[in-house]
């Protein structure tokens, strides 16, 4: 018959592993979720409320964006612009910069907040 003690052990050894297991799920399934885009053809843009644009998550000008997406459309044919704004962007900037993504080299989606 086992003892008390080692089953304790064992049922301290598997809640440990489980939440080993739980620790590494939450912080590598984010990370995933976030990489999906990319890897399903689209380019997020972000709009920060200073009116500030990311390019996934680095800073470009807005003069250089242009150039950035043209060499994009040129290596993938397959690429989406989604363009997501904070919520306290004014509607006008966002229109404003609708206006000059929608004639670029890729298709612009528009991710509202």
């Amino acid at each position: 018959m086992a003892q008390p003690h080692a089953i304790e052990a064992l049922a301290l050894g598997l809640m440990g592993t489980a939440l080993v297991l739980l620790t590494l799920a939450l912080s590598v399934v984010p990370q995933r979720l976030a990489q999906r885009p990319a890897s399903a053809g689209v380019i997020l843009l972000r709009l920060d409320s200073r009116g500030q644009l990311r390019l996934w998550n680095h800073a470009v000008a807005p003069q250089q964006l242009t150039a950035v997406l043209k060499r994009l459309a040129q290596q993938r044919s397959d690429l989406r612009l989604r363009l997501v704004s904070d919520p306290q962007v004014p509607w006008g900037a966002v229109q404003q910069l609708v206006a000059r993504l929608d004639s670029g080299p890729l298709p612009l989606e528009l991710q509202l907040p």
